[in-house]
C-alpha cells in the first residue's frame, strides 16, 4: 500500500492571471455607454435651463440640475475606468472574466464545469454591432459583453468544443423515412389506397 503524502505547495509555482494576458472589450462598447451618459447629461442640462428660464424660482432648478450633472459626471468617470478594466482570458482549460473598479474581481470557469453557452444581443448591442457571450456552469456564471459578433461566435464555438455541451442553436427535426417503392423481388409496389372520405 502506497504511503500517503501531503506535500506543501509553493505559491510561486502556481500559474498567475496577469493583467496583460486579458483581452479588452471592443472599443465600441465603451464609446456607446459614454455616448448614452453624454445624451443624459445634455437632456438634464436642457431641462434645468428651461426650468431656470420659465420658473419663478430658478435657484431650485439650478441646484437640481447641477446635482444631476455632477452625478452623471462621476458616473461617467467611474464607468469609464470600469470599462477599461473589463476583459476576458481564454486558456486551454478555462475562461476568465475580469471586472471591478474599487474591488477587483476575476471569475474563472473551467471548461469541464460548463453547462451551457450562448450568444446574446440586446437592442443596445445590436445598434453597436456587438454581442455578449453567456457561460453557465456548475459554479459561477459569467457574461462577457462588448464583443464583436464574429469574436463572440468564435468564443462560443471554442467553449462548446472544449466543454462538450450543446448550444442554444435550434436544430431541425430529422425527416421521416421514405416508404419503399419496390418489393424485395424488384417488382413495383401497388399505389397506396386512397384515404377514406369523412362521413
Amino acid at each position: 500500500m502506497a504511503e500517503f503524502e501531503n506535500a506543501p505547495i509553493d505559491l510561486a509555482d502556481l500559474p498567475r492571471l496577469d493583467d496583460e494576458d486579458f483581452t479588452s472589450l471592443d472599443p465600441r462598447y465603451r464609446t456607446g455607454w459614454l455616448g448614452v451618459l453624454a445624451v443624459a447629461a445634455l437632456v438634464t442640462a436642457t431641462a434645468a435651463g428651461l426650468g431656470m428660464w420659465l420658473s419663478e424660482a430658478p435657484t431650485v432648478f439650478a441646484v437640481i440640475g447641477g446635482s444631476a450633472l455632477l452625478l452623471l459626471t462621476l458616473t461617467a468617470v467611474l464607468w469609464s475606468v470600469e470599462l477599461k478594466r473589463l476583459g476576458y482570458l481564454l486558456r486551454d482549460h478555462d475562461v476568465s472574466f475580469r471586472s471591478g473598479v474599487l474591488t477587483h474581481r476575476v471569475a474563472t470557469v473551467p471548461f469541464v464545469r460548463v453547462q451551457h453557452v450562448s450568444v446574446r444581443r440586446g437592442p443596445f448591442e445590436r445598434l453597436l454591432g456587438l454581442a455578449t457571450v453567456d457561460v453557465s456552469s456548475a459554479g459561477p456564471d459569467i457574461s462577457i459583453p462588448g464583443l464583436a459578433v464574429e469574436d463572440a461566435e468564435r468564443i462560443k464555438q471554442l467553449i462548446t468544443e472544449r466543454s462538450g455541451v450543446e448550444t442554444d442553436e435550434p436544430t431541425e427535426p430529422p425527416l421521416p423515412p421514405r416508404p419503399p417503392t419496390t418489393a424485395p423481388s424488384g417488382a413495383p409496389l401497388p399505389p397506396p389506397p386512397p384515404p377514406h372520405p369523412l362521413p
